[in-house]
């Protein structure tokens, strides 16, 4: 049996002892976890003898919690949670998503001002596989932000026309969900500047 490692989405209320779960390498799974409670954002390891679309994991232990992403910003890292839990189709494969989360994970420290965020939603939302259909910007814009690095955006200076622009896309993206009415991290993407009504 092979070890997989997975980010604990959040808790499934409505089957007891499940949890949505974003499996490196099996895409988003739900997993039944006895006897053992997981907090959300935790990076598990756990062996799955069974397949199908309730995977009951053995042998669960827990890699990490990214206490230092909380302390950072708790609010993003939930919203980054709620966005995989909702996007992420069942079972396919996001190795890019995956990789992007836990560059979360490991460099929240460089994610502090409010464009850094947005950058960083908008990677994510293109890596859910959101392209520039309906974008407020050119395809080489669209395309300059989704390829270069974060770091390399920012000092670079974006025009604030830009960042307006992300922020409608990002809002669009989000709000184009059918369960948008579910969400409970919406509020984020206010408090990060993006200000329209979805």
């Amino acid at each position: 049996m092979k070890k997989h490692i997975g980010i604990v989405l959040k808790r499934l209320p409505s089957q007891p002892d499940s949890f949505s779960v974003f499996d490196r390498h099996s895409g988003k799974i739900v997993c039944v976890v006895k006897d053992f409670d997981l907090a959300a954002g935790s990076l598990i390891s756990y062996f799955v003898p069974s397949r199908g679309a309730r995977r009951f994991v053995k042998n669960v232990k827990i890699l990490d919690v990214p206490l230092s992403v909380a302390r950072s910003d708790i609010f993003l890292l939930h919203h980054v949670l709620e966005l995989c839990h909702y996007f992420l189709p069942a079972c396919n494969i996001s190795t890019e998503t995956f990789d992007l989360v836990m560059h979360l994970y490991t460099s929240a420290k460089k994610l502090t001002t409010l464009l850094t965020k947005k950058i960083f939603l908008f990677k994510l939302l293109v890596s859910f596989g959101f392209y520039s259909d309906h974008a407020p910007f050119s395809l080489t814009t669209f395309s300059r932000i989704s390829s270069e690095s974060i770091d390399s955006l920012v000092s670079s200076s974006l025009h604030l026309e830009i960042e307006r622009n992300i922020d409608k896309w990002l809002l669009l993206c989000v709000g184009a969900h059918p369960q948008f009415a579910n969400f409970k991290t919406v509020q984020f993407l206010k408090k990060i500047g993006c200000y329209e009504t979805i």
